[in-house]
């Protein structure tokens, strides 16, 4: 069982939809998150709006779930935010499925399945634009906004009796 806050919007009362094909509740609601992929942070509130349906011995909720990330280029570190959006659907029954996810005292928490879908929706590897040029792997300038002219000879580099070390 999972603990629910008195006046939580995205706890939505369901007794009367359970054994009642077809008939539905529509709701909405927020809720503070926090998620975090990588650099990429979800630290505020998630919005949530759908519909719960019922079914013979359970009910189903759909729902759409929104909020705003914090990302980080992998290319050039560039940060902004963003919006994460992510849809999803639940089955809730009176016993818990593999994700615990069930109807306790007549109602659903479709805000934890809105969060674990917003969490999947959460990019691995952001990039600020997708021809993003990145950072010069010599100086660290961004290429994105200043050309690098290059940094003299390879020769130079106490490195450079290693750069033909696997060709075959």
């Amino acid at each position: 069982m999972t603990p629910r806050s008195v006046g939580d919007e995205l706890v939505v009362p369901v007794r009367d939809l359970i054994g009642s094909p077809g008939k539905e509740r529509r709701f909405s609601g927020r809720r503070n998150v926090r998620l975090r992929l990588g650099e990429t942070t979800i630290d505020g509130p998630m919005t949530v709006f759908g519909v719960v349906s019922g079914l013979q011995d359970a009910v189903k909720a759909e729902f759409r779930a929104t909020a705003t990330a914090h990302l980080s280029c992998t290319r050039c570190t560039t940060e902004w935010d963003g919006p994460v959006e992510a849809e999803g659907e639940q089955f809730f029954g009176k016993t818990p499925d593999e994700d615990g996810y069930m109807i306790v005292d007549g109602s659903v928490d479709v805000g934890k399945p809105a969060q674990d879908e917003l969490a999947l929706a959460l990019p691995a590897v952001p990039l600020c634009r997708p021809d993003c040029l990145g950072l010069c792997p010599t100086c660290g300038t961004d290429l994105n906004t200043d050309p690098c002219d290059g940094h003299g000879e390879e020769s130079a580099s106490p490195f450079s009796v290693l750069k033909d070390l696997f060709d075959s």
